[in-house]
């Protein structure tokens, strides 16, 4: 059976039109990525000696305190505050921001309005600084701002990047748990 051109010019258009649907689709899937587990890294607690008790350190001067800190955060991948999150199984939100756009500024809004939830500590820096998290960011591959990283009790990370909006934002916060 022979198809008529003009038939044929608009199945071929149809299934263009299907393709650039689903591939934009695609691409906002493909910008919510699941890592894969997060590593348990200790966080570093108070050294014992050979009695059992607490050893008694130097204390760190006030100038040496910073460096001590950032040496520490250095060691395990990421910040403290994360860290210690993570630890306390709660969930932790982790907000990139970027420019000062109406996407960053909305983001940050719906970000905002997950503070103070039980169980979930949320954390806020610059794009720029990425680096800081790699333990929990690594094989994210984050390549825009704003970009909210999700990280649930059983230390799987999500990402979503772009404007994301509060309702979405507290239901993937909630899947997450």
């Amino acid at each position: 059976m022979a198809v008529s051109r003009p038939m044929l010019i608009v199945l071929v258009a149809a299934v263009l039109a299907l393709v650039g649907f689903y591939a934009t689709q695609g691409s906002r899937d493909s910008a919510d990525t699941v890592a894969p587990v997060i590593p348990a890294e200790p966080v570093p607690t108070a050294q014992k000696d050979g009695n059992g008790r607490e050893a008694t350190a130097r204390k760190a001067t006030p100038a040496e305190a910073p460096a001590r800190r950032r040496a520490r955060e250095e060691r395990i991948g990421m910040p403290l505050t994360v860290a210690r999150a993570l630890r306390k199984r709660e969930t932790v939100v982790l907000y990139f921001r970027g420019s000062p756009s109406a996407d960053d500024r909305a983001t940050a809004r719906a970000v905002a309005g997950l503070r103070g939830q039980r169980g979930v500590t949320v954390v806020a820096d610059r794009i720029g600084r990425l680096g800081r998290y790699r333990a929990v960011v690594g094989d994210l591959g984050i390549a825009q701002a704003p970009a909210v990283v999700i990280v649930g009790r059983g230390r799987s990370a999500r990402v979503v990047e772009g404007y994301v909006d509060p309702t979405t934002l507290a239901q993937d916060v909630a899947d997450a748990r």
